[in-house]
């Protein structure tokens, strides 16, 4: 889920700046700061979300003996159809609390070093999962996964972002965030720029860009998240943080021609470095200001919600190349749910049976995308007729999950690590250097390279 602001759930974001309507936000992200809410309830059994499920997890029969209750932690804000589908079919009460990101992480890391007070389970962000698996308070979900036959469901690269050191896999992959670069098709026509389809390569989008008068920024490039422009653009060239022998490597010629491209947007004046998740930030997309941004599938939803009125002025498409015939796939997101060990065996039982149902069970996720807006990362999903056929009237007719399927098999896998935190920070101060206070890209990569390298002990390749 998804990928801005850490502390909000961003269904809570857009109530808070008021005046913008609310948001039904799906996808996880997470980088920023902000207010944090707190609400918690229990499931009933009456359904929220029209539609019947099938091939759920429960008709699979088991001998195992499952809990009748499971206390379930999220921050996406959108899990209400699926926890009383659930809790209907099952007879399962269902304890839910929706908290912040950045809450939700504190208080995981304290409860699994304690011993007790965790969650049955929780949804947590890929790009975190390891930083809390090393408390060795998770556990290996492997096991589960090749017994359910699912393993093989879901995409290799996504898995890897979860993976352990030694194979274990201590989340089951829920949502998926492919990186889309969201644009005004309005305003590009307005102004004569070539629309998406015309357009392969960021060189070929920064000409086009530069029709637009002085006043329009071509993209949102907000300097709190400058380090998540950065991570996808050097993530959809293969490149990685840390190497198989754990030497840092964000200095290498991916990352670099990842900051160069981001140096290059801002020297021709395209970017508008605007907060983001700001009253003035949705401003600029309603009034055309801003024209575009690239970031994780879930806005779309952002979109929808929020900005009512420029209904049929917005397309997606794919992340332009770096270079003619280079990849344009990465990612911005994407959550999982984990076991705690704390759980007892019966406990784990119910919440992997739970957790079957929410991420591999085709017709939940087609509900979900259909009503939550939530990409799954379970592949086989995609063959229902909500991924494949489904026409945005808001995206002009567009057919985005087609987009993102065929995105999806060409993203990257990404070595997250318990140190990927303290690289995202770094990052990002050594990013909002070189674009607002002139650092060369090599300046500021090897002095983050440096930093992280003596934050964490590691030598540099």
């Amino acid at each position: 889920m998804k990928d801005q602001v850490e502390s909000l759930n961003r269904r809570n974001v857009l109530q808070a700046i008021g005046g913008l309507g609310a948001a039904t936000l799906a996808g996880c992200v997470g980088t920023g700061s902000g207010p944090q809410t707190d609400a918690t309830q229990t499931t009933n059994s009456d359904s929220s979300v029209d539609g019947t499920a099938d091939e759920t997890a429960t008709e699979a029969a088991t001998a195992a003996p499952m809990a009748d209750s499971i206390e379930f932690w999220e921050m996406a804000g959108s899990y209400g159809g699926l926890m009383d589908r659930y809790a209907q079919e099952t007879g399962t009460e269902i304890s839910h609390t929706n908290m912040g990101y950045s809450e939700i992480i504190n208080k995981m890391q304290t409860r699994l070093i304690s011993g007790q007070g965790a969650p049955s389970t929780a949804l947590i962000e890929q790009k975190k999962t390891l930083k809390i698996a090393s408390t060795g308070g998770l556990r290996d979900l492997r096991p589960r996964m090749e017994d359910a036959g699912i393993i093989d469901e879901f995409n290799d690269g996504v898995l890897s972002a979860v993976t352990g050191d030694e194979g274990q896999i201590y989340s089951v992959p829920d949502d998926i965030a492919p990186t889309t670069l969201y644009y005004r098709r309005d305003v590009w026509d307005e102004h004569g720029l070539a629309p998406h389809d015309e357009i392969e390569t960021w060189d070929q989008l920064i000409e086009e860009g530069k029709k637009l008068p002085d006043d329009v920024s071509l993209l949102s490039l907000p300097a709190s998240g400058s380090n998540l422009y950065w991570r996808f653009l050097n993530r959809m060239q293969g490149g990685q943080e840390f190497n198989e022998n754990g030497e840092v490597v964000l200095n290498g010629e991916e990352g670099l021609k990842a900051a160069r491209m981001m140096k290059r947007l801002s020297n021709e004046g395209l970017i508008d470095r605007g907060a983001n998740w700001s009253q003035q930030w949705f401003s600029g997309f309603q009034n055309g200001t801003i024209t575009g941004y690239a970031t994780g599938s879930w806005f779309y939803g952002t979109i929808t919600s929020s900005m009512p009125e420029t209904e049929g002025n917005w397309r997606g498409f794919k992340l332009p190349a770096l270079e003619s015939g280079g990849n344009r796939a990465s990612n911005r997101g994407g959550s999982g749910l984990v076991i705690p060990q704390q759980a007892s065996e019966e406990e784990a039982n119910r919440v992997w049976d739970y957790i079957k149902f929410v991420t591999a069970t085709p017709k939940q996720n087609a509900l979900s995308y259909k009503n939550e807006g939530q990409m799954t990362a379970h592949e086989p999903s995609w063959d229902q007729s909500a991924f494949s056929n489904a026409e945005f009237d808001f995206f002009g007719g567009q057919q985005l999950a087609n987009i993102w399927i065929d995105t999806v098999p060409d993203i990257p896998g990404y070595r997250f690590t318990v140190d990927s935190p303290i690289v995202s920070s770094i990052i990002n101060e050594e990013m909002r250097n070189m674009i607002d206070e002139g650092d060369s890209p090599k300046q500021a990569l090897d002095r983050a390279a440096q930093r992280v390298a003596d934050r964490t002990g590691r030598d540099i390749a």
